[in-house]
């Protein structure tokens, strides 16, 4: 089904696939590269594309409804997930999970203080990976960035509310290959669980999907703020799950139900 075509560095491989869509090329094509100059991620965020990253976009033509397309990034996310639950060691397996609505991350527990004397477990996030989703010229570029090895630089930050985390430090069989060969195992378990995900997109729609999302979402029954880009609150509660139209369902305060299709989704911590 895909077509890969591998670069040592692009300005953004988002940038060739959207090309390649103005020029006509049929789904299926998959733009690789070790390294990026301009990455971005959603909203034409910068994303860090450092050596020891798996970064790819790919060119697809889905022949479905326009409502029905705001939840292929979730399928996505449920793939990668798939993939990287594939490769780390048994211990980090439920720790991978999907962060509603563009990110896979690994899930981390730490303790705060309630009043009185009893403690409490603070759910935060290390991120090991980021996806956009951009319609142009009649298709769909779909990027995805995996943070694979750590990158060399000592010193090299990596923008962003949440940690990076690294699918190397967690899976045994990928730290005596390299980085090359982590990063070509990584990509090819992320290439195989897609295919099968998007297929029966394609043919099911995403409700199929809507109970598997909710059963591996790192937000599920946690108290979040939902912010847009511009720091505006849209909403405030606690997560439900996901509708099939791949909305964000909280109940709010007052008991109300809320359902939000775009924004981000920030944790409300213990106090």
């Amino acid at each position: 089904m895909f077509t890969v075509r591998t670069f040592d560095e692009v300005t953004s491989t988002n940038d060739l696939v959207k090309r390649a869509l103005e020029a006509g090329e049929p789904e299926g094509l998959v733009v690789r590269a070790q390294k990026q100059t301009g990455g971005y991620g959603r909203q034409g965020r910068a994303w860090a594309s450092p050596e020891g990253g798996l970064y790819a976009s790919f060119l697809l033509r889905p022949e479905v409804d326009q409502a029905q397309l705001p939840t292929l990034s979730l399928v996505v996310a449920l793939a990668v997930r798939r993939a990287l639950a594939a490769l780390v060691d048994a211990p980090y397996v439920s720790a991978i999970q999907v962060k509603w609505p563009n990110d896979v991350v690994l899930s981390r527990e730490t303790s705060c203080e309630e009043e009185g004397s009893a403690r409490a477990k603070e759910t935060g996030f290390s991120k090991l990976c980021g996806i956009s989703l951009e319609a142009h010229a009649g298709g769909i570029c779909v990027g995805v960035g995996i943070n694979v090895v750590a990158p060399n630089e000592v010193a090299f930050d990596i923008p962003g509310k949440n940690r990076p985390a690294y699918v190397a430090d967690m899976a045994s069989a990928l730290k005596p290959l390299g980085t090359q060969a982590a990063l070509d195992a990584v990509f090819e378990a992320e290439l195989s669980a897609f295919q099968t995900l998007y297929r029966q997109w394609l043919s099911e729609g995403f409700q199929p999907f809507v109970e598997l999302f909710n059963r591996y979402s790192a937000l599920q029954d946690l108290p979040v703020a939902i912010e847009d880009r511009l720091g505006n609150l849209l909403g405030e509660g606690c997560v439900c799950g996901i509708d099939c139209a791949g909305q964000l369902l909280l109940t709010t305060p007052d008991g109300a139900s809320v359902a939000l299709a775009s924004g981000e989704a920030h944790l409300i911590p213990c106090s």
